[in-house]
């Protein structure tokens, strides 16, 4: 969208007519109602009143009838939009300068007093159209003016007919519609402020494009119904949310999405709040906000469920992992006095074995809880990331020596094939923690039995680098692969459920993926990572 920049066309948009609106519509019928009203209070209610009606008192009749029926069609079209608003203007002020000047020749021409009715008129419908507009009105009442009278001259008397006042009257209208255009206007954009003649600058249909781009571009989707139940404003996203890319504004909700319509019928009637409730053309579970508008009309707003559940989650896991790290820092303290106990105990030489046993298993256990409490520290201090070119082949090398040296393991029971040259971008340590459980999590799942690890790595084809974590353990059943990298989702007794949650979440915060990959036997895990150039890029 563009600001006018030329000075012509600023003063032009500053010196603009404001456009008609619903208020200024009702004030215009209303001012309608109140002169049909008074000038038939003063016609059956003044007897020896003299002007209304002297020369044709049929005609005034009807010309007060005729323009009641007219003020309250005006009402009525009103308020179901039958056409454009410029159209249902031009319409009134033409009706309208028509029926005063009917009413002008029935009560005796100009010189009966009417002419101050038409001055009023055109100064009113002045403050709504352009200055072109303004003495085109004018000077089509200067034109029936003239013809009222020609005719009372042909068809009443010579003497009946007043041009003098006649061609008064047309000059006072045509210099009253030009001076409500255009020196009225120019002297108010000359008090504006630079701010306000800046918004000025911007004239409806502008405004109008920008907001209709604006709800275009949302997130979410929005419509407007109106008190029929017609759409008559949808964005995109609406549209792809409830399936209904293709079809033509106005329609009907009902027609478009019925259960839309349903849920919008009971918030009209208050019996029950919005709810979810699912597109079959899209398979979208929608959830809808409903907010009041004029007139009956309402404003929609459709967001996702799904989406929205999601957030709702991530959420609720924020807040978890905050109480569990504050548990956590809360536990160590007492959780390491107890460890160092069972320690100095074991060393005694006079406890039974029985005795031995029970405080084996409470060590055990102890480490087992502290292993949770490292966990949750480690999930909750991962914010910290240094995004550093890492040469692969040389960390995954380094990375099995430590943990077959560490573990006690034989040479060939992990295997690396990595590609050289290979340079990702990802926090070392996070990228060690990662291949740690990775393999640790292999071990631990196949009750102790020997499992062969191979690490590959290699280069995709969109320039990412890939890391595959193979083993030929026991492998992984199609039923908990959905939910492995869910927080606290275990399937082993001693298992905490955070490490692949962990596992997940530090890969996220380096921009990498990690997947579970369907295999025959044993369990597949793929890393894809960031290359250094892409990052760079």
């Amino acid at each position: 969208m563009s600001i006018p920049t030329d000075p012509k066309q600023q003063r032009a948009d500053i010196t603009a007519p404001p456009q008609p609106d619903a208020q200024s519509f009702r004030l215009f019928s209303q001012y309608r109602l109140f002169l049909i009203t008074a000038l038939a209070a003063v016609f059956y209610l003044s007897p020896a009143q003299s002007i209304l009606g002297q020369r044709d008192a049929l005609l005034i009749e009807v010309s007060l009838l005729g323009y009641l029926v007219t003020a309250l069609g005006f009402i009525y079209l009103q308020n179901i939009s039958w056409s454009s608003t410029q159209t249902r203007l031009y319409l009134q002020h033409y009706l309208d300068i028509a029926f005063i000047c009917l009413m002008m020749y029935a009560s005796g021409g100009v010189q009966s007093g009417f002419g101050t009715l038409l001055i009023i008129t055109i100064a009113l419908l002045s403050q709504l159209n352009s200055a072109r507009y303004a003495l085109y009105f004018a000077s089509l009442a200067c034109v029936l003016i003239l013809l009222e009278e020609l005719f009372a001259k042909l068809l009443i008397d010579p003497a009946a007919a007043s041009f003098d006042r006649t061609a008064l009257l047309g000059s006072i209208l045509i210099a009253v519609a030009w001076l409500f255009t255009v020196p009225v206007r120019k002297l108010a954009s000359r008090t504006m402020t630079p701010a306000t003649k800046e918004r000025a600058g911007l004239n409806i249909e502008q405004i109008a494009k920008l907001n209709e781009e604006i709800i275009r571009e949302l997130d979410s989707g929005v419509m407007v119904i109106d008190s029929n139940n017609q759409i008559q404003l949808i964005n995109d996203m609406a549209r792809t949310l409830i399936g209904c890319e293709f079809n033509p504004l106005p329609a009907h909700v009902g027609r478009i999405c019925s259960p839309l319509l349903e849920s919008l019928n009971n918030v009209r009637h208050g019996s029950a709040n919005a709810v979810p409730f699912d597109i079959d053309a899209t398979g979208i579970t929608v959830l809808p906000q409903f907010i009041p508008l004029s007139s009956g009309a309402m404003l929609v707003k459709l967001d996702d469920h799904a989406i929205i559940k999601k957030q709702f989650q991530q959420l609720k896991l924020a807040s978890l992992g905050r109480l569990s790290a504050s548990i956590a820092h809360e536990i160590r303290n007492p959780l390491g006095a107890i460890s160092h106990a069972i320690q100095l105990l074991q060393e005694s030489n006079t406890m039974d074995e029985a005795d031995a046993e029970l405080l084996f298993i409470a060590y055990k256990h102890t480490n087992r809880i502290d292993r949770i409490v490292d966990d949750i520290l480690q999930l909750s201090m991962r914010k910290q990331v240094s995004y550093l070119p890492v040469d692969l082949n040389d960390q995954l090398t380094r990375f099995c020596e430590r943990f077959i040296s560490e573990n006690g393991l034989p040479e060939g029971q992990i295997t690396l094939n990595s590609e050289p040259n290979l340079i990702a971008s990802f926090d070392p340590e996070h990228l060690d923690q990662v291949l740690w459980n990775l393999c640790a999590n292999a071990r631990r799942h196949n009750h102790g039995n020997t499992v062969n690890i191979t690490i590959s790595s290699w280069i995709a084809q969109q320039g990412e680098i890939v890391v595959d974590i193979v083993d030929d353990g026991k492998g992984i059943a199609d039923i908990h692969r959905e939910q492995l990298f869910e927080p606290f989702y275990s399937t082993h007794h001693d298992g905490a459920g955070l490490g692949l949650y962990i596992i997940r979440e530090l890969c996220e915060l380096n921009k990498a993926s990690i997947d579970c990959i369907d295999r025959d036997a044993g369990a597949h895990f793929r890393l894809t990572l960031s290359s250094a150039q892409q990052m760079a890029a």
